[in-house]
């Protein structure tokens, strides 16, 4: 669902949000080939709804040409792996053969798809900008505040699955708030 609004007052508003999930069913692939359930454990996969809000505004205050806007974001963390490596030797054991094309191990999720689940991301932009007019320039002098609270949410993670390893160890983080200042020029 989106929403745009612009009022009279100079007040400009819009947004969304979404919301979904995925389902996969492959259970009939593992019933004709039943062999193939150790490299598949989860044949029905209904991860939980993950649902996702977008909204920016912005307003000019009039006579002082004062320009303030911000932008939010809350995006849900991503669907979270324990990724096991599996010897070719151990899924022979379970085939009746090696793998195929001679590979040296099976790649096998060890928790259930939606199961875990990442950090959110919740993100606030800010903006203040002054409005010069110059004959017929109009020029925009600006700071940008993004990151505004500093938040530093996980992004990524180390899904290989070891044994007393790294599993779920954060590889990214959102950047730190930092703040840039722009001009723009119209004629």
């Amino acid at each position: 669902a989106n929403f745009n609004a612009r009022t009279s007052g100079g007040v400009t508003f819009q947004g969304g949000f979404s919301t979904g999930r995925r389902t996969d069913d492959t259970c009939e692939i593992r019933a004709a080939v039943p062999e193939s359930a150790l490299l598949n454990p989860y044949c029905n996969q209904e991860p939980p709804f993950l649902t996702d809000l977008k909204a920016l505004g912005s307003y000019t205050i009039p006579r002082i040409d004062v320009q303030v806007s911000g932008t939010l974001q809350s995006i849900p963390g991503e669907v979270l792996n324990a990724n096991y490596n599996v010897p070719s030797s151990t899924v022979a054991l379970s085939l009746g053969r090696p793998l195929s094309g001679n590979a040296q191990f099976a790649q096998i999720n060890l928790v259930e798809p939606g199961e875990v689940i990442g950090d959110r991301i919740n993100q606030l932009d800010l903006r203040i900008g002054k409005i010069f007019r110059f004959s017929h320039f109009r020029t925009q002098v600006a700071l940008d505040l993004y990151n505004a609270l500093n938040a530093n949410p996980v992004e990524s993670y180390n899904q290989a699955y070891i044994a007393s390893g790294a599993w779920l160890t954060p590889t990214g983080i959102l950047t730190a708030r930092f703040a840039k200042i722009t001009a723009q020029v119209d004629f």
